[in-house]
């Protein structure tokens, strides 16, 4: 059962929880693929969730049968990535702005984890972070940022959020992941941690049960912790 009393630390996933850079991930492995003449069906990007690009590229070698130069195609689509994103105009959901400041003002840690590489989440995160207004750079309002350029193993494997918790000097029980995707609540629990799962554009019909509450957007997450008593003075 979880202790909200008991949690000093909020630690965000990135791609889909904050934001919907899904689409555009999704955009650039398309465009990327273009080339080897693969047309990728919708439903088919669902199961891309949550995983690595290189992962991502290592089923599509699998499901389409083709050999890929992924070391390649990991650059080329880090490239396509970024400049699809900065000029995107993504803005960070409803209820995010809300849990930064409330968590703050109450003493709570804040910090991300995500599997994705750190150019492209300190590219992400500067954009949301100032579509709802804060002026300051992520690492100032962050008390830790862990990516998968950071650990030998990514999601669903505990690693980032172990170290996590090891820049913020908390135990894992004091920390409380909000996560969107399979992968991440199964790191989140791996690693010893509470989980809170957003059900967003693509968690509709994972399966999402081994987090401790379900909610359907950041706003749920925030209303669930203030009911909760979480954002008194710690």
């Amino acid at each position: 059962m979880l202790n909200f009393k008991g949690v000093k630390a909020l630690i965000f996933d990135l791609d889909g929880l904050i934001g919907d850079t899904e689409y555009y991930h999704n955009l650039s492995i398309l465009k990327v693929m273009e080339e080897y003449g693969i047309k990728i069906k919708k439903a088919y990007l669902y199961k891309l969730v949550g995983f690595s690009t290189r992962e991502n590229f290592l089923l599509l070698e699998k499901d389409f049968d083709i050999k890929l130069d992924i070391s390649r195609l990991l650059k080329t689509r880090e490239k396509v990535y970024l400049d699809i994103i900065k000029h995107s105009g993504i803005k960070a959901f409803p209820g995010f702005k809300e849990l930064l400041v409330s968590g703050r003002q109450a003493g709570l840690s804040l910090a991300v984890g995500s599997s994705s590489a750190r150019p492209q989440v300190m590219t992400v995160l500067r954009l949301l972070t100032a579509s709802v207004g804060f002026k300051a750079k992520p690492a100032a309002i962050f008390d830790a940022i862990v990516t998968g350029s950071d650990v030998k193993r990514v999601k669903p494997a505990p690693d980032i959020f172990k170290k996590t918790a090891k820049i913020l000097g908390l135990k894992p029980a004091e920390c409380l992941v909000l996560e969107d995707s399979v992968p991440g609540v199964k790191a989140a629990k791996r690693a010893g941690m509470n989980c809170i799962a957003v059900r967003g554009r693509y968690g509709k019909n994972v399966d999402l049960s081994r987090a401790d509450f379900t909610v359907k957007n950041l706003r749920g997450v925030f209303t669930l912790l203030k009911r909760k008593d979480c954002f008194s003075k710690k």
